[in-house]
């Protein structure tokens, strides 16, 4: 029992270290990447057009402001018909396997689907809107719009036509499906930090940046985003602190008895 102990705190300690690193290099971002305006964006732009052509311009920013749907208009999203300028799409599936013994029934679970909507849209300040290509990255802080169990009955389809999953085999059956879905919609407030480029074409976008440094975005203000990245920094920095070491005595403790 303390071995087995000792190894999940050293290794809940490791994953803690992690989350305080990834959230420390996601508030420096933040803090460090400069704000632009549409406009000030369309100006280094059109001056970079003019000196060098399309296709050339890279300027690391930060945009801000409320999403619009881009000309092609609003998506609707997959499971509650929500109106939308993005969504994610979530399908879970629960299941019971069998195991070498008459009842040793184990429940699990797996995600079977994790939809991310690509297509553009444009967020607008005082100044005008720029376009953002979100791609296949998550959006922070969407607010949740569909969230229900579905149970499985032989025979069912899978939820959204997707993939061909089994529902009763000699040693699975499957229970059901866990939908949840995430939108953000037109007028809702945003955030991103990226790089803005243009294409061949000239046109002009937010996207991920080509050095691998972090892409952003967030359905909150920067600010609301930052204090959120601080609170998870404060906590799994406790957790940091206090796993490890104790993992790391368990685990002498053990070796310690072994060896009496």
């Amino acid at each position: 029992m303390i071995p087995f102990l000792g190894i999940f705190l050293v290794g809940f300690g490791v994953l803690s270290t992690f989350q305080v690193l990834r959230a420390k290099k996601r508030i420096h971002t933040m803090v460090t990447t400069e704000t632009l305006s549409a406009q000030e964006l369309g100006q280094l732009h059109r001056a970079a057009l003019e000196a060098v052509g399309a296709g050339a311009f890279r300027q690391l920013a930060e945009v801000a402001g409320v999403t619009r749907a881009a000309a092609a208009g609003p998506l609707t999203s997959q499971l509650s018909r929500t109106e939308c300028v993005w969504f994610r799409t979530r399908i879970t599936r629960s299941y019971e396997t069998r195991g070498n013994g008459p009842n040793q029934l184990r429940k699990k679970s797996e995600v079977v689907s994790d939809f991310l909507s690509p297509a553009p849209f444009h967020v607008e300040d005082a100044t005008g809107r720029t376009a953002v290509l979100p791609g296949e990255h998550l959006i922070d802080r969407a607010p949740k719009t569909h969230d229900r169990f579905e149970p499985y009955r032989p025979g069912d389809n899978p939820p959204l036509s997707g993939p061909n999953i089994p529902g009763i085999t000699r040693n699975q059956r499957t229970l059901g499906f866990q939908q949840e879905e995430w939108a953000v919609a037109p007028g809702a407030r945003f955030y991103a930090r990226g790089e803005a480029r243009d294409d061949e074409r000239g046109e002009l976008a937010v996207s991920a940046p080509a050095d691998g440094s972090p892409f952003l975005m967030a359905a909150v203000s920067e600010q609301d985003l930052i204090a959120a990245e601080q609170r998870k920094h404060a906590v799994f920095r406790v957790f940091a602190w206090a796993c490890t070491p104790a993992g790391g005595a368990l685990l002498a403790l053990s070796c310690a008895l072994d060896l009496m």
